[in-house]
């Protein structure tokens, strides 16, 4: 399994755990490009992209997905670029302190 994939499963798995809703979607027909590979609402209603890059920093977000991130922002959404399971944990625990 490719790192980006391990990642990726880590985080799908803590959030099934941790009873968020989940979409995970899959590049291609049917998916709109710049969509973020995770979508999850968490337990208050707040609707989070998460968009999965290598942990070793050489992933690159596209004009796409940074456009796709502005709009949820723009409609009340949070949107995160995510490279590591560390800052995946980070981000839920700044999500939480907002409610």
């Amino acid at each position: 399994m490719k790192p980006e994939q391990r990642l990726q499963s880590q985080i799908t798995t803590f959030l099934r755990q941790n009873d968020y809703f989940i979409i995970k979607t899959q590049s291609g027909p049917g998916t709109d490009i710049g969509t973020p590979d995770i979508i999850t609402i968490d337990k208050h209603g707040k609707f989070l992209g998460l968009e999965i890059k290598r942990p070793d920093g050489q992933g690159t977000v596209s004009a796409e997905q940074k456009a796709v991130g502005a709009q949820i922002k723009r409609n009340g959404g949070l949107w995160y670029v995510i490279d590591s399971f560390t800052r995946f944990l980070e981000v839920i625990d700044d999500v939480e302190k907002l409610f």
